[in-house]
């Protein structure tokens, strides 16, 4: 029989799904080259074992317009396809380039008994499993070559087994023993063969797949990340404990929470947006949110203090929203508020906050003045997930004459000083020339944050600040730092923050020249205005 008569027995239904996979990746090689899909399909021998050389891998899976999704592993393709009457596996080896024969069979066979206990002890045991139609067992490499001097023993016509250990040999050496997952499926077909992490991957795709969330676009994960979506996928009742995924979770919780430290120092809304949403995505995955916490997985958590710290206060955050999602939803309240301080009046001040929030319908993230019991606060919101805009924390604003009561150090004041100070009207700077005593490299984005805030009385301080701080880099010959306090401008779309931006890109591409009266004292407004025919 032809290589290509095999190849069409074993797999037809394999070619028509690599058909249907030609046209979703044409632009894999463009993003290839970025390194954002390493496994891919793409024509060179050995790709799909190139993340295996250096002990890490990476997966990818993606849904295509008719509801079928793929999942790449190690270079395989498995096609997963919702029906009424259940979930159908089907797949292939993405390249064809490991064997000569289609492995979609095989695919489809560790697929189709995954969910047989029998056939899933076995495997982990590897042990050989046995039915009327085929035999399934595994191999480690030493023992199917049997002699050092890797030459193709008489006793085995199989080619495509012999290809594949030929290929993890020529990429990892001698010392390779991976494995090898052998499966018969008769006496008229050939053996075929597959890595035993790769069978591995596939199994608990197919017996983790009903707990799953719902895919979106394409998704590249690395091993603990795997380990979070199929290596033990948690069911509403249950928790995914795995240490090594745990301490994953502590490091983004460790992170998230340095932002609280020190009266929140380093606190800034845009700054710590990035790491809450990953704490709360690995939460979420690990079922740790938006449930009750039993004391037997706080026990657990000992060993990770700061993710225990995270999963309390999101639990009491759940609570205080009736139930509600803890994820980053519009209009809710952020796990940031659980990690402040601020004297609440009233048990359900928080309500209250909540409340004024969602009745001033922020287009973007504003802070939000409001009154209660006689006092003075301020809300300070910020954006999440696909920019919904979230409330952070409530500040009491205590009227003052004595600024520098305000701060702890006026020379490095936080992000939550500065919104208290801009907004008290008649409050003066805390020292003479301010603006100019503060470093703001690298807090520029707080500058625009507080400059644009049509709520705070003292905006307009902010906005200058930020010229003269600016202006002070070019004075300074500190081009590099220029560029990089200007790229938060980008995302600012006000006139005052345009004129800004083109104005010292006038700068530094020399079409500009520099004029003091300009930039510094209030000079940028008042050019600003003089431009817009303003008085």
């Amino acid at each position: 029989m032809s290589q290509e008569a095999e190849e069409q027995g074993a797999g037809g239904k394999g070619e028509d799904l690599e058909r249907g996979l030609i046209p979703m990746f044409r632009s894999a090689p463009r993003l290839q080259n970025r390194g954002l899909l390493p496994l891919l399909p793409a024509p060179c021998p050995s790709a799909s074992l190139v993340n295996r050389k250096s002990k890490s891998f990476e997966s990818c899976w993606m849904r295509d317009k008719h509801g079928k999704t793929f999942v790449l592993i190690d270079g395989y393709t498995l096609a997963i396809a919702q029906s009424d009457s259940g979930v159908l596996f089907s797949g292939r080896h993405s390249r064809k380039a490991i064997t000569r024969y289609d492995d979609s069979l095989l695919i489809k066979f560790l697929a189709r008994h995954a969910q047989h206990d029998t056939f899933w002890q076995c495997f982990q045991a590897r042990e050989m499993y046995e039915n009327e139609d085929n035999r399934f067992f595994v191999r480690n490499c030493q023992q199917l070559i049997g002699e050092r001097s890797w030459k193709l023993p008489q006793v085995y016509q199989n080619w495509a087994i012999w290809e594949l250990i030929d290929q993890l040999f020529q990429i990892h050496g001698e010392s390779y023993n991976e494995p090898i997952c052998l499966w018969h499926p008769g006496s008229y077909y050939p053996m075929y063969g597959i890595p035993y992490g790769t069978a591995l991957k596939v199994i608990q795709v197919a017996r983790n797949w009903s707990n799953l969330q719902e895919i979106e676009g394409i998704e590249l994960l690395n091993e603990t990340q795997w380990n979070l979506r199929f290596a033990s996928a948690a069911s509403p009742t249950h928790s995914l404990l795995i240490p090594q995924i745990l301490s994953e979770i502590e490091e983004a919780a460790s992170i998230y929470l340095l932002f609280f430290e020190e009266k929140a120092r380093l606190y800034t809304p845009n700054q710590v947006a990035a790491i809450r949403y990953e704490l709360l995505h690995q939460m979420v995955i690990a079922n740790l949110l938006n449930r009750e916490i039993s004391p037997e997985i706080l026990a657990c958590l000992v060993a990770y203090p700061n993710l225990q710290r995270c999963v309390i206060q999101a639990e009491k955050l759940w609570r205080y929203l009736d139930g509600a999602s803890v994820s980053q939803e519009k209009n809710s309240l952020c796990l940031d508020w659980m990690f402040f301080d601020p004297p609440l009046p009233q048990p359900d001040f928080h309500q209250l906050c909540l409340q004024h929030f969602q009745k001033a319908k922020l287009q973007y993230p504003y802070t939000i003045p409001f009154e209660a019991d006689g006092k003075q606060y301020r809300l300070v919101t910020g954006s999440v997930h696909h920019n919904a805009i979230a409330l952070l924390t409530v500040l009491e604003i205590t009227m003052t004459i004595n600024a520098n009561a305000l701060f702890s150090n006026v020379n490095e004041p936080t992000y939550l000083e500065l919104v208290v100070w801009a907004s008290l009207e008649s409050c003066l700077p805390p020292v003479e020339d301010w603006e100019m005593s503060v470093d703001w490299r690298g807090r520029e984005d707080e500058l625009l944050t507080l400059g644009t805030d049509p709520s705070l009385p003292k905006a307009e301080f902010f906005l200058n600040c930020l010229a003269s701080h600016l202006a002070r880099l070019w004075q300074n010959g500190e081009r590099t730092a220029l560029k990089q306090g200007l790229l938060p401008l980008q995302s600012y779309f006000p006139k005052e923050t345009y004129f800004l931006y083109c104005r010292s890109q006038m700068l530094l591409s020399g079409e500009l020249r520099f004029h003091y009266g300009e930039w510094f004292d209030g000079g940028f407004l008042r050019l600003f205005r003089a431009e817009q025919g303003e008085s």
